[in-house]
């Protein structure tokens, strides 16, 4: 964590970074501006290069989740069929898409004859959407309904560590419901198993967002305005995969510890405007546009056609601009009139040593960021107190670039059974196809001509008709009254194929939950077969131990985004905060903690807000991934705690023993962790004389020593009631997870250190 404060009293401002950046050639800053410039523009060609070489990979698992269940030619030949649309219109439809000869017919003259609106087309199964969307739900349901949602635990067990950690849950809670982190939570999962990572960015060091509001002075009774702090906190991006970009000689994932790459951001397209009428950017007239960025857009033009528009334009580079950069050939700038043309814009965090760089007298490594339009001009810079991103992965290797998902795995198989069931629909057309021959030298004209007109309706399927003919004519030709019309159907024969896709596409769901080691329980479904036990308990570790591996990436980013939380907070936010844990600890612990309680009424009664300042929060806290199904839980901590007290107070003269003060503090605690906040045992002044005068420390110790082997006796028997969960290792599962009784632990005489309970 930086201190801000810190680096101002060394120099190190945005004010001072700003003179930096926007200085000319005839003073004496424009050397280190020269010198970042080019750092920058390396970097961020570098940088872009890698990303969209490595674009196809993500493109392939994009455009296999965006397929439609149905073909695209749906929409227009259902408007036509339910009469909302002429036939005219169907076929203008077709035409845009590219598959009228499909589905109209043209008479000689090439005019609209008919539509085809028939109810079978080609598909696509989405099977990424399907098999991603239960990942991805069971590890948003395991975070979903925690309230906070980010829980600090602080090293100490002492009361005011507990307070500390209470209250900055609770403040962090606020950013949490301000700012959509539990959506934004469920879109970076989302990334982890599409992509197989996902960087998130804090946007800023802070951000505020200040209305007017209306207030009544209590003595003039005069109407005024005053500003209102709506929401403040950190607000997150979280771009593209295809669009991060990193110092690709340390792994990736060491950035949540900062011993990872020394630069890494993301970058985007944008409206030049947007960053010209920003009112804090610096050298918006100054921003050059280069032949670097711009060829790389015509060069890979199937990747910026997909991701963005494909009518972005660029300003025309010329060489009539000499710029500071000598190693770019061809420069321009962008002017007024190029508001609504497209500019990179790339939000680059470098570690920079402001010492040794010039920025300033602070002589250790610190995060700067910068926003660069185009591919050197700095429009903004300001310095980072903690992390400049967080990431988490899915299984992913650390020495590869480019990493596979669980969508990739997927990929294959979903082509595959695309193919087979458009195979099947296709005999399932081909056995509609039904012949009439029909012997028109044993018809009359009139009845083969009622027959053509039959066949030409489209009721001819829904209505009766009927068929005269003379028997003792065709009797008399020695003709069959059968054969008139025979209809050849060729259902029968292609049957065969369709019940062989069908079996194919079973099979094939099977392969994909071995390989992805899922069951149809997992996904909701019954069991294909009778299963034993033994194969449900199997099969129950097996997937818990897939989603204790998968959690770990999950959890680590969690762990690391707390810890942004914290430290973004204790060093940025200046506003003194309100938060509703006060009744769950007494006024002096509140006053020890460097807080203060909220008050009201004319008799200045106390409520149960605590009044703090988030500099007061600075402690050692526990950044751990320890969350969702494995987060302690309170209730349960109280029921424990209550069931070993009452025992322990069983023990004859213990109360006596332990005195008044230390018995209310452990029903305090009880009352703490149930959440009965309304509840506080407390001594006042004479009773702590009377219990100093009656059990002095020395006989204090006498009798704790001498009742000792009973509580140990009553803790024994509370450790055996409560079956404790036991350490797991790596891919094991607890006791009871899969259905089957726990153990119970075996009774010994003797006390572990576990086992033991210091008073």
């Amino acid at each position: 964590m930086v201190n801000l404060d810190i680096l101002k009293k060394y120099g190190c401002t945005t004010e001072r970074l700003r003179e930096i950046f926007t200085a000319k050639e005839d003073q004496a800053d424009y050397e280190i501006r020269n010198r970042f410039e080019d750092l920058i523009q390396s970097r961020i060609l570098e940088g872009v290069r890698s990303s969209i070489s490595h674009a196809k990979l993500y493109m392939s698992v994009d455009m296999a989740w965006d397929s439609l269940p149905i073909n695209k030619s749906t929409i227009p030949l259902l408007q036509y069929a339910q009469g909302k649309i002429s036939i005219e219109d169907c076929h203008d439809k077709l035409e845009d898409l590219d598959v009228a000869n499909k589905f109209c017919e043209y008479d000689d003259e090439g005019q609209l004859k008919s539509v085809n609106a028939l109810r079978l087309y080609e598909v696509s199964i989405n099977l990424i959407r399907s098999y991603v969307t239960r990942r991805v739900a069971a590890q948003v349901h395991r975070f979903s309904n925690l309230y906070p949602y980010y829980k600090y635990e602080p090293r100490s067990t002492a009361l005011a560590d507990k307070l500390r950690g209470d209250i900055l849950s609770q403040r962090v809670e606020m950013m949490v419901d301000q700012f959509g982190y539990r959506h934004q939570f469920e879109q970076i999962i989302r990334q982890m198993f599409m992509y197989g990572h996902s960087v998130a960015f804090p946007s800023a060091s802070w951000t505020e967002e200040v209305q007017w509001r209306m207030s009544t002075d209590d003595i003039t009774g005069e109407d005024a305005m005053e500003s209102e702090v709506e929401k403040s906190g950190v607000k997150f991006v979280t771009p593209h995969p295809t669009r991060v970009v990193y110092d690709g000689s340390k792994p990736l994932h060491d950035i949540n510890n900062n011993h990872g790459p020394d630069w890494i951001g993301f970058w985007d397209i944008v409206k030049y405007g947007d960053i010209y009428n920003n009112p804090s950017t610096w050298n918006t007239e100054d921003v050059s546009v280069t032949n670097s960025l711009s060829s790389l857009y015509s060069a890979h033009s199937d990747f910026f056609g997909y991701y963005f528009n494909d009518d972005i334009v660029f300003p025309k580079v010329s060489d009539t601009f000499s710029m500071r950069n000598d190693r770019t050939a061809q420069t321009g700038l962008y002017a007024a009139e190029d508001s609504d043309k497209g500019m990179f814009v790339t939000q680059m965090c470098m570690r920079v040593n402001p010492k040794r760089d010039g920025l300033g007298d602070y002589p250790h490594d610190v995060w700067l960021k910068f926003t660069v339009a185009s591919d050197q001009t700095v429009v903004y810079a300001e310095y980072l107190p903690s992390l400049p991103a967080v990431y988490g992965g899915i299984n992913e290797n650390d020495d590869r670039m480019a990493n596979i998902s669980v969508a990739h795995e997927i990929m294959p198989y979903q082509d595959q059974l695309t193919n087979i069931l458009s195979s099947m629909l296709e005999h399932m057309k081909m056995s509609m196809f039904k012949i009439f021959a029909i012997d028109q030298d044993a018809l009359d004209d009139d009845v083969k001509e009622y027959i053509k007109n039959s066949l030409a309706e489209d009721t001819f399927y829904a209505k009766p008709k009927a068929l005269f003919y003379s028997g003792q004519k065709a009797a008399d030709l020695g003709i069959n009254s059968k054969d008139f019309i025979k209809v050849v159907d060729v259902q029968k024969e292609l049957s065969a194929g369709v019940n062989q896709s069908i079996q194919a596409i079973l099979q094939l769901l099977n392969l994909v939950e071995r390989m992805l080691i899922l069951s149809p329980q997992e996904l909701g479904q019954p069991a294909p077969r009778e299963i034993s036990a033994t194969e449900v308990s199997e099969i129950a570790n097996t997937t818990n131990s897939i989603y204790s591996f998968i959690s770990e990436g999950v959890d680590d980013m969690r762990s690391a985004m707390k810890k942004v939380l914290y430290e973004h907070l204790v060093t940025c936010s200046t506003d003194k905060f309100v938060v509703p844990v006060k009744g769950r600890y007494s006024e002096q612990i509140i006053r020890d903690a460097g807080f203060e309680v909220e008050t009201s009424g004319e008799e200045r009664l106390t409520s149960r807000n605590i009044i703090g300042k988030p500099q007061n929060l600075i402690y050692e806290y526990l950044f751990g991934a320890r969350d969702g199904a494995e987060r302690a839980r309170d209730t349960q901590s109280a029921q424990v705690l209550g069931q070993l007290v009452m025992q322990v107070l069983q023990v004859p003269d213990m109360a006596q023993a332990l005195g008044r003060d230390r018995t209310f503090n452990m029903f305090n605690e009880i009352f703490r962790l149930s959440g009965a906040h309304d509840l506080r045992l407390e001594t006042d002044e004479m009773d702590k004389e009377q219990e100093m005068a009656n059990v002095g420390n020395d006989q204090f110790i006498s009798k704790l020593k001498e009742q000792w082997p009973q509580v140990v006796e009553a803790i024994q028997g509370i450790m055996q009631q409560m079956q404790p969960q036991q350490n797991l290792s790596q891919g094991e599962v607890a006791p009871g997870a899969s259905g089957q009784p726990q153990p119970q632990p075996e009774q010994s005489a003797q006390t572990s250190p576990q086992q033991q309970v210091q008073l």
